[in-house]
């Protein structure tokens, strides 16, 4: 499996940017726009999924990622349910809310497949490799802890 460079190059990305492409197109609609303070309140919450994925991406650290993964899989909750909610104040079509639900909730699987994938991994991020891609970083193995004795090929 190929080591992934960028953030966008993860499938979880790129379905998170989808939907908040859906969900630009909808605060965009006169209907919603009513209520402008909704409308705010969704585009911080758009602007949180992609960019707590890059950021949490760009520390390189598996913990990190972990962490502002959680942030964007949240925000795509937030929206989801924000657009519930215009659907009830009659700001919004139901068959418009379905439509980007489905996009959100495909968004928050690979979300959250990701961090099922992360969690499982040994290696603790990028930052923990050393220039040669050995995994040794002063003195230390990737999967070694301060308590724990450094796996060699054979213990594996």
């Amino acid at each position: 499996m190929p080591l992934i460079e960028d953030f966008t190059d993860f499938e979880a990305f790129k379905r998170c940017r989808d939907f908040t492409r859906k969900v630009g197109g909808l605060i965009r609609t006169d209907s919603l726009r009513r209520d402008l303070d909704l409308v705010r309140q969704i585009r911080r919450a758009s602007v949180s999924i992609l960019s707590n994925f890059a950021e949490g991406f760009e520390r390189e650290g598996r913990q990190e990622f972990l962490q502002f993964l959680s942030f964007s899989k949240g925000s795509v909750g937030e929206i989801r349910a924000q657009l519930m909610y215009a659907v009830d104040e009659g700001y919004l079509e139901e068959a418009l809310q379905k439509d980007a639900d489905h996009v959100g909730r495909e968004a928050t699987r690979l979300i959250g497949g990701l961090m099922k994938h992360l969690n499982k991994s040994e290696i603790p991020g990028r930052k923990y490799l050393a220039q040669d891609g050995s995994g040794h970083k002063k003195g230390r193995q990737i999967g070694a802890t301060q308590n724990s004795k450094p796996k060699t090929r054979n213990s594996l």
